[in-house]
């Protein structure tokens, strides 16, 4: 007889996360969860993430000078 594993309760896991928090006016936190239930999430986190996600996609990133420049003319 095999003993059957029970699943963990709550959301199934969508990887490594990192927190992102910040505040937002009232009325526009009002507007977004208003958003977010029109577009059919269930958590306004979700919408968030795909208002970014859709950003990113549609933002040039090689323009963004994202790594530091070495100090190799300081130190020769």
């Amino acid at each position: 007889m095999t003993a059957e594993v029970r699943k963990r309760p709550g959301r199934k896991s969508k990887g490594d996360r990192k927190f992102f928090g910040f505040r937002i006016a009232t009325e526009r936190a009002d507007i977004v969860n208003d958003i977010a239930a029109a577009e059919g999430y269930k958590y306004v986190s979700d919408w968030v993430a795909s208002v970014i996600e859709d950003r990113i996609e549609n933002t040039d990133l090689s323009a963004i000078n994202r790594q530091e420049e070495l100090p190799i003319g300081r130190i020769a």
